[in-house]
């Protein structure tokens, strides 16, 4: 993040992590709406990279349930897990997050 703030402090007019490299408003905060834009089309091009299709209703809200799944598959720690995603438990991860990324489309 320091190298970040670096490379862009001759333009940089915000202290905001996100900023936008557009001529008209170089410099600013992005918006979270621009944010969440940014974050589905790196979805999408996930998928494309694996010649899948995107999901229809995919969300910015995807990222958590991708993310964690994703550790999951990797046999990281349930603990940890839960950690980085601010949960106490891992109840919410098992009810709503977590999802077999390995399935077989055969089955």
């Amino acid at each position: 993040n320091r190298l970040s703030l670096i490379r862009t402090a001759s333009f940089r007019k915000t202290k905001a992590l996100f900023i936008s490299f557009q001529p008209s408003t170089q410099g600013h905060k992005v918006s979270s709406t621009t944010i969440g834009k940014w974050l589905k089309a790196t979805i999408a091009k996930a998928y494309e990279a694996q010649s899948l299709q995107a999901p229809k209703g995919i969300t910015t809200h995807s990222t958590r349930s991708a993310a964690t799944s994703a550790a999951w598959s990797t046999q990281a720690p349930i603990l940890d897990i839960c950690r980085a995603a601010a949960w106490a438990s891992p109840s919410p991860f098992i009810r709503h997050y977590k999802i077999d990324v390995f399935a077989s489309s055969d089955a």
